[in-house]
């Protein structure tokens, strides 16, 4: 299995302990949060065609550009997509917004202890991710989805 298969399965494992803490919600949040991560990298570098290159190619996405990038393909203006298939639109377009909460979620369940996590929000934030894994497959060949993915490493596409 790939990293980020194996961090889904994590994430999915840990949201179902019971009864739920607050250390199994976080680290699930996270854990989903960086599966849906390495999986748009390994789905971006997997274009590349020197196979051992790829995880060092990896090492040079960011989490900010990612996030940048992501509610760039959100805007209309930047990304109208004119003549292209609603259908795939749509799944992008979840791509990219599930991506940018899932790291807001990521964060907060890292950091801010203020607030206790709620196990239903939790459980939604990782069947989330879970559906990242399930959409993109279906619109990976589209031209549109190559250029978000791009569009993932570089400030500008």
């Amino acid at each position: 299995m790939a990293y980020h298969d194996d961090l889904l399965a994590q994430a999915l494992q840990l949201i179902r302990v019971t009864p739920p803490s607050q250390l199994t919600l976080r680290r699930a949040v996270s854990a989903a949060y960086y599966a849906v991560f390495h999986y748009l990298i390994a789905e971006a570098t997997s274009n590349w065609n020197n196979i051992p290159l790829r995880t060092a190619l990896g090492r040079a996405y960011d989490h900010g550009t990612m996030k940048t990038a992501s509610n760039r393909i959100l805007n209309p203006k930047d990304f109208p997509y004119t003549g292209e298939d609603p259908v795939v639109v749509i799944n992008l377009r979840f791509v990219a917004q599930t991506f940018s909460q899932l790291q807001e979620n990521r964060h907060f369940a890292d950091y801010n202890l203020t607030k206790d996590l709620d196990p239903v929000e939790a459980l939604t934030q990782v069947k989330s991710a879970e559906k990242i894994f399930n959409t993109l497959p279906t619109i990976r060949g589209e031209q549109i989805s190559q250029a978000c993915l791009v569009s993932l490493l570089v400030k500008r596409v």
